[in-house]
């Protein structure tokens, strides 16, 4: 699971968290940031969050694209089984596991 799919799904959560830390931060200063402030200041830090952990994925994945593109003698997800090879599948992946099965044949006299 990318990382920017995690603060997606707890992105409430963190807006909550951000807001207490502004709040908490005028406490301590003691000073009092208005409802306006405090809207504009976490908007902008969890904006900032979001497209910080876009950013770090989309490295992350032209970083690994580049780099198996450059080496491909190592086969990452491969798995050969009865002869047919699942080049760039995981092993444990649903697509790897699919199972074809004839139908059951029926004698002809038997009808």
């Amino acid at each position: 699971m990318a990382i920017s799919d995690a603060v997606i799904g707890n992105l409430m959560m963190i807006y909550v968290a951000v807001i207490v830390g502004i709040k908490a931060y005028g406490l301590v200063c003691g000073r009092s940031f208005g409802g306006g402030f405090v809207l504009i200041a976490s908007s902008a830090v969890v904006g900032l969050i979001l497209v910080g952990t876009i950013t770090w994925d989309v490295t992350r994945k032209v970083t690994y694209a580049i780099s198996r593109d450059q080496s491909p003698s190592v086969h990452g997800h491969e798995m050969c089984k009865g002869g047919i090879c699942w080049h760039g599948v995981a092993v444990r992946s649903p697509a790897s596991q699919v199972r074809f099965r004839l139908p059951q044949q029926i004698p002809y006299g038997s009808l």
